[in-house]
């Protein structure tokens, strides 16, 4: 999304907690199968970004407004999300599989067969997303977007075109991010999306803005120190250490790990 729309969304983080509300919704409230309910949740999220560029971003876009005014939307737009998720689910915590969850074993591991399967869902989600952006002719061509927008479509590219389909895959994968959480700690609540907003931000910064994979990199670095850290710090602190560790990556690589040197003025 930074990479082709130079836009950091503040909301991103309430599009994970509406995975998790519609997955609730739809599998619990609904009593619909786990993978009917699954696809409706993506579906929906994926119209939520349709919807949000179509309605908010390209008219937007179309003013040439800079793009400081844009993240306040996005702050807004954060907070509207917010309380309109808790007006739908209530302030307190929510399940989106009700039945106890059953384990299996693998070696000296013990996890939820929930906690097993989304992380297979994950691996095949990035594979499937890298495969995308390296194999496809809409992948290159948003690699060629994020890359140089003008130089794009100078080539016949439609930088409108591939910046919703940017939006829309964004918000289907946050949403499918929100769902496998729910799913895995067994209980969401309608701060979910706020409270992993900053290392969102965290991972993205030190994998290098506007690069897909230096986000993986980020993500994969951030989520391993925040969880190991518990072993020799308070949990209150877990979040501190990520923030630590950007701190000191960006001191000495200010442009992130994969993140390219830009001249600036």
């Amino acid at each position: 999304m930074y990479g082709t729309t130079r836009l950091s969304s503040f909301s991103h983080g309430e599009q994970v907690t509406l995975g998790a509300m519609l997955a609730f919704v739809t599998m619990n409230v609904m009593g619909m199968p786990i993978w009917l309910g699954a696809i409706v949740t993506l579906v929906l999220c994926g119209l939520t970004g349709w919807a949000q560029d179509a309605g908010i971003w390209r008219p937007l876009r179309k003013r040439g407004t800079p793009v400081v005014q844009l993240m306040i939307v996005t702050i807004g737009l954060s907070i509207a999300l917010q309380f309109g998720i808790q007006l739908a689910i209530g302030a307190g915590t929510q399940r989106i599989l009700v039945d106890n969850p059953s384990s299996w074993t693998l070696g000296p591991v013990t996890l939820t067969v929930g906690s097993w399967i989304s992380m297979i869902i994950a691996i095949v989600v990035l594979l499937g997303v890298a495969w995308f952006l390296t194999r496809t002719r809409i992948g290159q061509a948003t690699r060629a977007v994020s890359d140089n927008s003008a130089l794009a479509a100078a080539t016949g590219i439609d930088p409108d075109k591939i910046i919703r389909i940017v939006w829309i895959l964004a918000t289907t994968l946050a949403g499918l991010g929100g769902m496998l959480l729910g799913i895995v700690f067994g209980s969401f609540n309608w701060m979910m999306g706020l409270q992993l907003l900053l290392l969102m931000f965290a991972a993205v910064t030190l994998g290098g803005l506007g690069t897909a994979f230096g986000a993986l990199i980020g993500s994969l670095v951030i989520g391993m120190v925040v969880e190991l850290s518990n072993l020799v710090l308070p949990s209150d602190l877990r979040y501190a250490t990520a923030l630590v560790i950007l701190i000191l990556v960006l001191l000495v690589r200010p442009q992130g790990i994969l993140g390219r040197r830009e001249r600036i003025g």
